[in-house]
């Protein structure tokens, strides 16, 4: 009797407290609340009692339901004025800092996002998703770090951004979805820009550091980092310097540019979701000497045409050309393994080549690639093909094969679901690579003449990319190739004793 008499006055001192002005039980995040002058009513928790320091928080757990901090309570809405100081219990606390997520998902607010001038620190997702503040954004002069999504989807906002010199630290993706700005400013004083920081800002079209930053420097409205010539952000407008080596994450993420994009040969890197949505057109040419493409890298973008990869390039992450536009695809020599969903729903892609060393086919990588009508495979050993990895494709398509691997083809998984293979003798790369005879055909790529240079030649064949002849000249070195159309071709060129060599020549328009 006595525990359940005491254990009923403690629930009704937690009662109490609970419903005392000021006062909350812990897991609602907050010490105190009080109305600002706009009749708002606003939420705060003690970060430093000596000195009076406050936060402005939000006023419950983050809700999946609301998708924000706020349910059960009532958002901010209207025009707001955020105080600089605040009395609770006859003490007056600075507000010194916004806390992570602190008005997400507030989208009733309006009117100007004026930050205090006394706060130093914006969380992670403070305003996410205010999307109704107009006018100018103002940063403080004394704030020093901006979180992640801090202000993503403010996208009323309009004018310019200058961050001011105390800032050190802008997070991922903090001003994305700034559809109205057209310029943005990095002051000498930041030393960390997360990737994505400023993507799909439609308008934007400047791009400015301050001369005097250590660690960045702009160009052609793309900033660059100095020590690694990494390019992390660019616009519209940006024009891709000749030096730079790395096309940093998120760096052209949703970047609308209706025009051409040029990657310098200069580029050995495309990093993860670099070009991501962006809208460039026409072709696409990756430099000679790229090595890497990362994961997302041009996914859903809108470039035609032909897609050759260059030897040299032995990782593309996956998705990286997923939902993409091309007709021809051709992957080379130097890539072993096709990652998962490399190709997936590439509902244009006609014709594919792939190059004799790749060993793993991953899952989804061709899958709904629907329209796909020949395969080229130059591997003499069958890749290990993942679940999916030719889901939709039409498996009645010709298959062209190493001379005497037909065989293995048929009895491995997921190649033997394929009906039409045709053993090619040039698709074997041996023929190629054990030649003595040093052959070249210049200039390569072409676009009227080829010359063919090393041997005299009795006869020569091309060969379009499905393995059809499309072209013998006899007697000549040199090969008219005005009429055939853009493509990468075999051209086996024999001299009047037999002996024979394969060279891969590219014609463009």
């Amino acid at each position: 009797m006595k525990t359940t008499k005491k254990f009923m006055m403690i629930c009704c001192l937690m009662v109490m407290a609970a419903t005392t002005f000021g006062q909350s039980n812990p897991w609602d995040g907050y010490d105190f609340s009080t109305e600002c002058e706009t009749g708002q009513t606003l939420y705060y928790i003690i970060t430093d009692s000596i000195n009076h320091e406050v936060t402005l928080t939000h006023p419950a757990p983050y809700s999946y339901v609301t998708l924000d901090y706020w349910d059960g309570f009532e958002e901010p809405a209207g025009n707001i004025v955020f105080p600089s100081e605040v009395t609770y219990e006859g003490q007056i606390y600075i507000v010194t800092s916004i806390d992570d997520g602190a008005f997400r998902g507030c989208s009733g607010m309006t009117g100007s996002l004026v930050i205090p001038s006394t706060v130093t620190y914006i969380g992670s997702y403070a305003f996410d998703g205010c999307s109704q503040f107009t006018g100018n954004l103002v940063i403080p002069d004394l704030v020093v770090f901006i979180g992640d999504w801090a202000f993503n989807g403010c996208m009323s906002i309009t004018g310019e951004i200058n961050i001011p010199n105390s800032v050190v630290s802008i997070g991922s993706y903090a001003f994305s979805s700034f559809w109205k700005i057209t310029a943005f400013r990095i002051p000498e004083s930041v030393t960390y820009l997360g990737p994505g920081f400023i993507w799909a800002c439609s308008k934007l079209v400047t791009l400015e550091v301050d001369e005097n930053n250590p660690v960045y420097y702009s160009e052609s409205n793309a900033i660059i980092e100095r020590e690694t010539k990494k390019l992390i952000q660019g616009t519209k407008t940006t024009v891709i310097p000749e030096d730079i080596i790395v096309i940093g994450e998120r760096a052209f993420l949703a970047v609308e540019n209706q025009g051409q994009l040029v990657i310098p040969q200069s580029v050995i890197s495309i990093e993860d979701e670099a070009f991501k949505y962006a809208t460039f057109t026409g072709t696409l040419t990756l430099p000679e000497n790229l090595q890497h493409i990362g994961k997302y890298a041009f996914y859903t973008t809108y470039f035609t045409g032909n897609l050759y990869v260059p030897d040299g390039v032995f990782s593309i992450g996956d998705h990286a050309f997923a939902r993409t536009r091309f007709k021809e695809i051709h992957l080379p020599e130097s890539l072993k393994t096709i990652e998962w969903d490399l190709f997936w729903d590439c509902g244009r892609l006609e014709q594919l080549e792939i190059g004799s060393q790749v060993d793993t086919i991953q899952s989804g990588v061709f899958q709904y690639c629907d329209r796909l009508n020949c395969m080229k495979v130059h591997c003499e050993i069958p890749p290990t093909a993942w679940y999916n990895a030719f889901y939709g494709v039409n498996k009645d398509i010709p298959v062209h094969i190493p001379v005497g691997t037909l065989a293995d083809y048929q009895s491995a998984p997921y190649w033997n679901e394929f009906t039409n293979f045709i053993e090619d003798g040039l698709m074997s790369v041996d023929e190629e690579e054990t030649s003595q005879v040093q052959v070249t055909c210049y200039p390569n790529p072409a676009t009227t003449t080829v010359t063919i240079d090393g041997l005299e030649a009795a006869e020569v064949q091309v060969y379009n990319a499905i393995g059809q002849l499309v072209k013998t000249v006899r007697n000549s070195n040199e090969i008219n190739v005005a009429g055939l159309a853009e493509g990468v071709y075999l051209v086996r060129i024999a001299d009047a004793k037999g002996v024979s060599q394969t060279e891969r020549v590219t014609v463009i328009r």
